[in-house]
């Protein structure tokens, strides 16, 4: 009997939450379907939306670039892309043949007057490695960077995530996209950088030369008033014990060398497995980990420039694409392309 009632009480909780996600989904569709369809202003939250207003398609590509005009030419016939209702499409291109913006802005009422607010958007990255990455492991040290985690496919071709940003790779060559940095690699830029910087700034003062600072400065006091130079004195004990315990080493220059120095020429060579924890356990400011450690570490890599080929100005060898939500209205509609299979074989075949 308990069995019984336990199997019925499942049974009407997955009814219940059936229901709700109906519920919930009917909602939301409302929401949406007020946006696109009343002919007058609907208020959602905070926002009030004006899905009466016919929208217009405004095109600030250049005309000499070529890339972003013929892959926009392939989506402008879509009807969320060609006849805007209740927002404003903006396609945009800086004239570098290696990007193009396309911009859903939804008409808001604020104040008595009406506004275009920046909604949704897709970004295309041309023959731009980089683009899959959302920065570099450390600025100044070049295009060094974590490796990104695949998390999907998109109509065969890989779903990448990197630090939070998430893109879809178009490629068909046979190069791969990224390349392995070694140890040795990842160490020398930080020291090349840390060198320039130095060299731009002026050399650190190290733990030796502070301390005869000090010393100096109390020899000083000391001639004109010995009450305020003991307590200095004591001041300056203190500040001599913090200094000797955190400063391992005179600068960070010092300590990469140091770190590149003991590994074997093996070592070297290997793969660069990266860990800000390596910093607060080894003392490694790199943040290199060994190699019974990589399992928990980030692997390092960099665009590997030979497979996108130099020459490429009227050719694409690779599409990057980004997504960023907005309102419910534009996302909605940023959907519609996203699930257009035909519109997107027709930009695939573009990538030779």
């Amino acid at each position: 009997m308990m069995e019984s009632e336990s199997i019925m009480n499942e049974n009407l909780s997955a009814i219940m939450r059936t229901r709700l996600f109906i519920l919930l989904l009917a909602v939301s569709n409302m929401a949406i379907f007020g946006q696109q369809y009343s002919p007058k202003p609907v208020t959602v939250g905070e926002d009030t939306f004006l899905p009466y207003i016919k929208g217009k398609v405004i095109n600030r590509i250049p005309e000499n670039d070529l890339i972003a005009q013929k892959i926009f030419a392939i989506l402008r016939p879509l009807p969320s892309v060609n006849t805007p209702q209740g927002y404003e499409v903006e396609a945009y291109s800086d004239g570098t043949s290696h990007m193009l913006e396309l911009h859903f802005m939804p008409y808001l009422l604020e104040e008595g007057e009406t506004v275009r607010k920046p909604g949704s958007n897709i970004n295309f990255y041309f023959n731009d490695i980089a683009s899959i990455f959302r920065q570099p492991l450390q600025s100044g040290i070049g295009e060094i960077y974590t490796l990104p985690a695949k998390t999907g496919d998109f109509m065969g071709f890989p779903i990448y995530e990197h630090e939070g940003r998430e893109t879809t790779a178009i490629y068909t060559g046979n190069e791969p996209l990224f390349l392995p940095v070694s140890q040795e690699e990842y160490l020398n830029a930080l020291i090349k950088y840390e060198e320039q910087k130095n060299k731009e700034n002026g050399s650190p003062i190290s733990m030796d030369d502070n301390l005869k600072e000090i010393e100096k400065a109390y020899q000083e006091l000391l001639k004109t008033d010995k009450a305020a130079a003991e307590e200095f004195r004591k001041d300056m004990e203190s500040f001599r014990k913090d200094l000797v315990q955190n400063n391992t080493t005179d600068d960070l220059t010092s300590s990469y060398k140091k770190e590149l120095a003991h590994l074997s020429p093996a070592e070297r060579k290997k793969q660069a497995y990266y860990a800000i924890h390596s910093m607060e356990k080894k003392g490694n400011f790199s943040g290199l980990v060994s190699d019974n450690e990589t399992e928990k570490a980030q692997p390092l890599v960099k665009p590997n420039d030979k497979a996108i080929s130099k020459n490429t100005n009227d050719k694409i060898r690779l599409i990057v694409v980004t997504w960023k939500p907005g309102y419910a209205l534009t996302d909605d509609k940023m959907h519609e392309i996203l699930q257009n299979q035909t519109i997107w074989k027709r930009i695939m075949q573009e990538v030779e």
